[in-house]
């Protein structure tokens, strides 16, 4: 078992697991789930226990309820807002967000203490760009 790390010295480790739960609400983390992550991951400084504990929480997932209670009070509500984009984001890139995705990110959102009409706000503003992303699909099939 790896040693904990702190939510309140590392917010963005908590961040990062976060998403892998969002991620895994379907019932399996695939390969383009994945390369987003890591992708994030990249974009950091981690450790290699840090990393570790994101290869752990891949392997066995853990409760994402409990992962944002530990994070949420070390969070702005920017950053918070900025973390409910990002889980939207990830749960969308495949085209769109199942019931498991959904009802997942809604939890982690109430436990970081955003409102429900602001998360729809948050969802409906990522849902009409990966429509309109798709849209080019159709335009350059030509």
């Amino acid at each position: 078992m790896l040693e904990p790390v702190s939510a309140a010295e590392h917010p963005q480790v908590y961040e990062i697991r976060l998403l892998i739960c969002v991620a895994q609400a379907d019932g399996y983390l695939d390969e383009d789930e994945k390369k987003n992550i890591f992708r994030q991951v990249h974009l950091e400084s981690f450790s290699v226990r840090e990393r570790q504990m994101f290869h752990d929480d891949i392997e066995n997932p853990k409760e994402p309820v409990a992962i944002a209670q530990e994070v949420g009070p070390h969070l702005s509500y920017s950053e918070k807002l900025t973390l409910t984009r990002k889980m939207f984001k990830l749960a969308a890139m495949d085209g769109g967000l199942i019931e498991g995705e959904r009802t997942a990110i809604y939890q982690i959102a109430e436990c970081l203490g955003i409102r429900d009409s602001k998360v729809l706000e948050i969802e409906e503003w990522i849902l009409e760009g990966v429509e309109w992303l798709s849209k080019w699909e159709c335009i350059s099939s030509d």
